[in-house]
């Protein structure tokens, strides 16, 4: 039996759900992105202003929502009656990484800043956006990302170098 990678993390990451307010129930069992699962976090550092609901983690943070995980140098979470609704992320870069509901293929997007609104089940790269998924790979200045619809919509940057670019795989019949 294959160890799991996420038990070293267990006791940070009860002591950042606990502190967060957030449910501390393993997400890694559920399946899908809906507005109802739990948001685990593990990070050097948190703290959460229950008032405001905003949490920030800073340090080698990581987010995992059900099928889900963000790795980040800091997450703000974003809550309404204790219910995360948007997490922004920032990294050298921020990486979310989450499987294609329909194929099981792996969908990973990575940015400066990752805005990820839950309820929507939508992200928003900005700085250096790159997007990969089995049939496409986008890269921009600023990315627009609906992980329901699987719709990609790039931006260009200031300059030329800037632009859009966008790589189409061919599908393979068999």
């Amino acid at each position: 039996m294959t160890p799991n990678p996420h038990s070293r993390r267990l006791p940070r990451l009860l002591a950042a759900a606990l502190l967060a307010g957030l449910p501390a129930i393993p997400a890694m069992a559920q399946q899908g992105s809906g507005p109802a699962l739990p948001v685990e976090i593990t990070a050097d550092h948190a703290e959460m202003d229950e008032r405001q609901g905003l949490g920030t983690y800073t340090g080698d943070v990581i987010v995992i929502r059900g099928d889900m995980t963000l790795e980040a140098d800091k997450v703000y979470v974003r809550t309404r009656d204790r219910r995360p609704y948007e997490m922004e992320a920032h990294g050298e870069p921020a990486r979310l990484e989450s499987p294609d509901p329909e194929t099981g293929e792996m969908r990973i997007a990575t940015a400066l800043r990752i805005d990820y609104l839950l309820n929507e089940d939508r992200m928003i790269l900005t700085d250096q956006a790159h997007v990969v998924t089995a049939s496409e790979e986008a890269r921009g200045k600023r990315i627009t990302y609906d992980l329901t619809t699987d719709v990609i919509e790039a931006e260009r940057g200031e300059g030329d170098g800037e632009r859009v670019r966008i790589t189409i795989q061919p599908r393979d019949d068999e």
